[in-house]
């Protein structure tokens, strides 16, 4: 049987990705993309964006910058994820990049440390890693102003 507080948990985590889905499929939106979610996750696919141009990617939603070489290596997989926990006084940036550049970018930086296992996730990368990803920011247009009513 479950515990109380397994369940509590569970549930929060829960809240916490179907909140960080919404935070992100209303960004994507906003930037000119449909967002499809599939009946099941298979082979990673948390969601599959159409963009602008009409090219469909296959997604994968973390709650943090992840990568895992074994699981979403050669799948053609995006990686979409936010840097920082949510906080309701300011958005926080998120970044969707192809899963396997990223990976070898990580893998360099952090590939010849002991604890490399091929798998690798952060709240919040140091600035280099940082530097890399911002070409990846996904940064919406700004909204028209509405007109005055009549």
């Amino acid at each position: 049987m479950t515990s109380q507080g397994e369940t509590t948990k569970r549930f929060s985590q829960a809240a916490i990705e179907a909140a960080n889905r919404a935070e992100a499929t209303a960004l994507l939106i906003r930037c000119g993309f449909r967002v499809y979610r599939p009946e099941a996750d298979i082979e990673g696919e948390d969601l599959v964006l159409r963009q602008p141009a009409g090219m469909l990617i296959p997604v994968q939603l973390k709650p943090r910058i992840y990568v895992d070489g074994q699981r979403y290596s050669g799948l053609g997989l995006f990686m979409l994820f936010p840097l920082g926990p949510f906080t309701p006084a300011a958005p926080r940036p998120w970044f969707l990049t192809p899963h396997d550049p990223l990976y070898a970018e990580v893998e360099k930086r952090h590939g010849h440390t002991p604890k490399w296992t091929g798998r690798w996730h952060s709240a919040y990368p140091g600035s280099a890693l940082r530097e890399y990803l911002a070409p990846f920011e996904v940064t919406p247009p700004a909204e028209p102003e509405a007109p005055e009513p009549a």
